[in-house]
């Protein structure tokens, strides 16, 4: 059974009132790739929308055939066997049909061709490029349309950070930058946090990633990124971006080698603003979780990937000192030192100074001849008495 006839029969099944989950139990090998368009067209029958008028009506059935007769042009590419079979046919007038009730019929796709994330319409757009790429089974075609998807997801999120709005996003890129909790992502800036999961380390700058989240702010809180395939292809960033991006790295190096002396009168860029370096702070105690560059302890998240003195072997157990400052939440570390637990359970202590060790053991000595000199004195004064 193909695609097209297993796709009708879950469709009926949800209309004569099969749950979600009973019309994917019995199919776990394509649940994954069927729960999304029939999610959405379970809510497609939900929306109270409008009656669309006939214009509508009429070129959203124009849309679906439309998309019939490029399938049926494909069919022609395809070398001569048994794919395009009586069944098959039927399968997809039916596909067809269904598609124009459940979407086309009342206008949703047209409807649903603007929305952003955290739109009421939105899934309806995304189980549509699900559906069209279900459905195209040239390589090079399927390719095409995944990074115009791509490209969309890209285009949603900076109308999203321009208009302000909080919504979950997902979406591909290139790593441009990294630093500390900062990345740049295609151009969007993601923010890591202790709940962030990162799938795939280490992950480098120029990688290729997936990142799902909420945008806050100027950027994305990200929830979880993924480290993509090597060779994964996804939209190139804009010229212009990159001259920004060039611009900018080169304004941020221009005032080192320009920097006055310390006998010449401080550069005006040189007086204290509200960006003051953060006060420093020094957090002790035993190391719980160790992942990659990120140390907790007494639940607080410590990143190390920047410490410039760091002594002895980080391990969980051991007990640790780190100084440093705090930034959106995450404590930096600028330095560190681990003491390993000894083999009885506890920890070793940190080995004592020797020359305070001589220099006891100098006084002790010192207090032992003085006490021997003053009970010498006491018995020459008692023999000069008698």
């Amino acid at each position: 059974m193909n695609k097209y006839e297993i796709l009708e029969i879950c469709l009926r099944e949800l209309e004569q009132g099969e749950s979600l989950d009973t019309v994917l139990a019995r199919r776990p090998e394509l649940a994954d790739e069927l729960r999304p368009i029939l999610e959405t067209a379970v809510k497609a029958r939900a929306i109270a929308a409008p009656s669309p008028s006939e214009v509508v009506i009429r070129r959203s059935r124009a849309r679906v055939l439309q998309r019939a007769a490029e399938l049926r042009e494909q069919k022609a590419a395809l070398p001569s066997r048994r794919l395009w079979s009586a069944p098959l046919r039927r399968a997809l007038v039916t596909l067809a049909m269904l598609t124009l009730l459940f979407v086309g019929g009342n206008g949703l796709v047209r409807a649903s061709s603007a929305t952003l994330p955290g739109d009421n319409l939105y899934p309806v757009k995304r189980t549509w490029e699900g559906v069209s790429l279900f459905f195209t089974f040239n390589p090079q075609q399927r390719e095409a349309l995944e990074l115009e998807h791509e490209n969309e997801r890209l285009e949603e999120l900076a109308e999203l950070l321009a208009r302000g709005r909080t919504a979950q996003v997902d979406f591909s890129g290139y790593v441009t930058r990294q630093s500390g909790t900062e990345w740049l992502v295609s151009g969007i800036p993601v923010f890591l946090s202790a709940d962030t999961h990162l799938i795939g380390e280490p992950i480098p700058v120029g990688a290729a990633v997936h990142v799902r989240g909420q945008t806050q702010g100027a950027g994305v809180l990200a929830e979880r990124i993924e480290l993509l395939p090597p060779g994964t292809r996804l939209p190139e960033m804009d010229e212009e971006f990159e001259q920004e991006e060039d611009t900018e790295a080169e304004t941020k190096m221009e005032p080192k080698p320009t920097q006055p002396s310390r006998t010449e009168t401080p550069a005006p860029t040189l007086t204290p603003t509200a960006t003051a370096t953060p006060a420093e702070a020094t957090i002790e105690g035993i190391v719980a979780s160790i992942q990659n560059k990120l140390l907790v302890i007494n639940g607080i998240v410590l990143d190390t990937q920047f410490a410039e003195e760091v002594k002895g072997t980080p391990a969980v157990g051991a007990f640790a000192k780190a100084k440093g400052y705090y930034d959106t939440g995450i404590f930096i570390v600028k330095e560190i030192e681990f003491t390993a637990p000894s083999s009885s359970g506890g920890l070793t202590p940190p080995p004592r100074n020797n020359n305070e060790t001589n220099v006891n053991t100098t006084n002790d000595n010192h207090n032992d001849n003085d006490n021997h000199n003053d009970n010498d004195n006491d018995n020459d004064n008692d023999n000069d008495n008698d």
